[in-house]
């Protein structure tokens, strides 16, 4: 390539990438701060038709150099690094890289280097990091040219200063740039701290820089490289100087500087509190879990309130749909969701809800369905029944009915202590009248008087006083060897332990696993659990795998605080729930007992209890049997208040003593919930086996 004497400190310098340095360079570990050149390789000029090797970007890589770097050892060092090759320079003039030569582009073809998008006037070796030619952020580009530089906006005969554009990394200008007009507003979106500036002039053999508030282009290290971010405020403005006489140029032709500004315009944040509530309330969901669904419910609601202007202003909306499209993730699978089995049980509150239904009352006060018509149906029967009685027990052999009258009127916020003149609690102090009905009796009766931490009344006269920590030993001491329980040790049979009174037993002790013992015993029954569902992810007792066993062990996992998605009760993707539901008629809105079956009463209300203690699990509310946050309407609270929650004594023993908020289970995966998951009774069945069928004995069947 040959040009006139005049473009030898140019083109013959620039164009030409004179070299005087060795070919090889290695890799050198940098003294202290490093410094970081970008390096570009391109060939946009010569077209593979036309003979090029290779098209578009080769190279762009930041390289790391020391000290002593030149542009020269800085792009040899990138072409090792990518293992490109490159021919010429051991003889001062690179010829071709990596396979495209000077020849191949014509008379006029070659190779030119520019650093921040300038063609440089003198030899690449001349810019180093000691001269400080070469600075930390500088753009090193290796072009392919076809005409001498022509084709890449290299003109060494114009005196064009003006810029072609300006390229910001964000915001609005105002008016559309223009080469001849140079004062700006630059609109930036709110919050705004930084962003980036590219100048881009007409004729490159003209250096430009950009400079924030202060021009001061006689200041070596005081201008912002393309790709280095600026810090910016409301009211800065932004410089750009082309062809300024403190900078070398690879023209001089009296060329007349230009000078371009951007008066910066960063908007204060206009706050909508409806918008800056609804999303502290999307950001508190946090990582979505069998807990969220309040967390989440809340927040579509507040979203859902927005004008449609409001809700474009909410910047995390989408944290709110993946996190409902998460949740509802967790029911996939089931035949139908919690919302519908609430629905379901509300429309079954038509039928007898006296005396003797209260797990019917508790399931729709437990789901927020309960009304007035039938509380004060199931109140005024209750007293009739107690009048009837003729004292304070309700019936002179199961414990469990007063044990279910106790937790029915505690629901609806009534005090049992002193319901129509008589104390309902009394009869459960006395121990021999409560396990009279075997551990199903100690169970149930545990549950009740943790329903609101009960203190528990003194026996009378001649009988033995029951204590929360007898009760538990009782629960424990009929713990069988492979960790279940069974109401059949009697009968010498090697059926084992039965799902349903396992889990039974886990609803009542669940309030007390911060006790050594107690967490032992938990942690044996929920591997026998384990080890008795099937691949459907169902359960099964005496044989047969039926809708009370899962809805036994689903609610006995939300008295653990453990997800219904645990992995050690999830079956070939198969949960707890997933199993309740097959059990499920829609039509009827009923469960049966068996699959296909007939409706079932029974199952129906204890399905509805497991879906209940789910459903308040999953809603961030208190567990269904945690009544603790429910005050009494007309009379004196009968639990010491004067004692914290989690330290409540025992009217007698002071030991053992249920907290809603101990440890979770420690085995396994576990979901918490918060401290309102303190014990969830369900239908209270106790299964006596007579071949294939059952016999019920829950807190109030009769």
């Amino acid at each position: 390539m040959s040009i006139i004497s005049k473009t030898l400190s140019g083109l013959t310098a620039a164009a030409l990438l004179m070299t005087t340095v060795p070919v090889w360079v290695s890799a050198v570990e940098p003294e202290g701060e490093p410094v970081r050149i970008r390096v570009i390789v391109e060939n946009k000029t010569l077209s593979a038709e036309n003979g090029a090797a290779w098209t578009d970007v080769l190279l762009d890589d930041w390289i790391e150099a020391d000290s002593d770097a030149t542009a020269e050892s800085v792009f040899l060092q990138a072409l090792e690094k990518h293992d490109y090759t490159q021919q010429g320079a051991e003889y001062g003039y690179i010829t071709a890289i990596n396979g495209l030569s000077a020849e191949d582009g014509g008379s006029m073809g070659g190779w030119m280097m520019s650093l921040d998008d300038w063609f440089t006037d003198e030899g690449i070796s001349a810019y180093s990091v000691a001269s400080g030619k070469l600075e930390n952020g500088d753009e090193l580009r290796f072009s392919y040219s076809c005409a001498w530089g022509a084709d890449l906006d290299y003109d060494w005969m114009g005196a064009d200063t003006s810029l072609a554009g300006v390229v910001f990394s964000t915001g609005t200008l105002e008016p559309a740039f223009a080469e001849d007009t140079y004062e700006y507003v630059m609109t930036l979106p709110e919050e705004t701290s930084s962003l980036t500036v590219r100048p881009v002039v007409k004729n490159k053999a003209y250096r430009a820089k950009v400079y924030r508030n202060t021009y001061t282009p006689a200041a070596a290290g005081t201008d912002y490289k393309p790709s280095q971010e600026i810090p910016v405020v409301n009211g800065d403005v932004i410089t750009v100087g082309v062809a300024n006489e403190a900078w070398m140029q690879a023209n001089y032709n009296n060329a007349q500087e230009s000078i371009y500004r951007f008066h910066v315009n960063v908007p204060e944040k206009t706050t909508d509190p409806a918008v800056e509530e609804t999303e502290s309330m999307i950001d508190a969901i946090g990582t979505v879990s069998s807990s969220s669904g309040k967390a989440i419910a809340n927040a579509r609601k507040s979203y859902d309130r927005l004008s449609p202007e409001q809700q474009k202003s909410v910047s995390n909306y989408e944290v709110l749909t993946a996190a409902e499209t998460a949740f509802a993730a967790l029911n996939v699978g089931a035949a139908v969701s919690l919302e519908e089995l609430r629905t379901a049980c509300g429309k079954q509150a038509d039928k007898d809800c006296g005396f003797g239904n209260e797990w019917d009352i508790l399931n729709l006060a437990r789901f927020d369905l309960m009304t007035d018509s039938i509380r004060t149906r199931y109140l005024d029967s209750v007293g009739e029944a107690v009048k009837a009685s003729g004292g304070e027990a309700l019936s002179a052999t199961r414990a469990t009915v007063n044990a279910g009258v106790i937790a029915a009127l505690t629901a609806l916020g009534e005090n049992p202590a002193d319901f129509c003149g008589c104390n309902l609690l009394q009869p459960l102090s006395d121990l021999d009248y409560v396990t009279k009905q075997g551990v199903n009796g100690a169970i149930y009766t545990l549950i009740a008087l943790d329903t609101k931490k009960y203190d528990i009344p003194a026996a009378k006269e001649g009988t033995q006083q029951t204590t929360r920590e007898k009760l538990v030993t009782a629960i424990l001491s009929e713990q069988q060897s492979d960790g279940g329980w069974t109401i059949d040790t009697w009968s010498g049979t090697d059926d084992g332990s039965d799902a349903d009174l396992t889990a039974m037993a886990l609803q009542a002790l669940a309030p007390y696993r911060s006790d050594v013992d107690v967490q032992t015993a938990i942690d044996k029954a929920l591997t026998f659990l384990s080890d008795q569902q099937n691949e459907d992810g169902l359960f099964r007792s005496y044989g047969s795998y039926d809708c009370e066993s899962s809805a036994q062990v689903l609610t006995a996992l939300c008295a653990l605080r453990i997800s219904a998605e645990d992995t050690r009760f999830t079956k070939n993707g198969y949960t707890v729930y997933d199993a309740l539901t097959r059990f499920y008629d829609e039509k009827a809105l009923s469960f049966s007992h068996f699959e296909d079956g007939e409706p079932n009463v029974l199952s129906t209300t204890q399905a509805f209890t497991a879906a209940a203690a789910l459903y308040r699990l999953r809603n961030g509310q208190t567990a269904y049997f945690d009544m603790t946050d429910i005050p009494f309407r007309s009379s004196e609270e009968v639990t010491d208040s004067s004692v914290p929650d989690r330290e409540q004594s025992d009217a007698v023993s002071g030991k053992l003593t249920p907290s809603a908020d101990d440890a979770s289970v420690r085995t396994g995966d576990t979901d918490f919930c918060g401290v309102w998951i303190t014990l969830v009774l369900s239908a209270g069945v106790v299964f006596i086996l007579f071949k294939n069928k059952k016999r019920f004995d829950t807190f109030s069947h009769r």
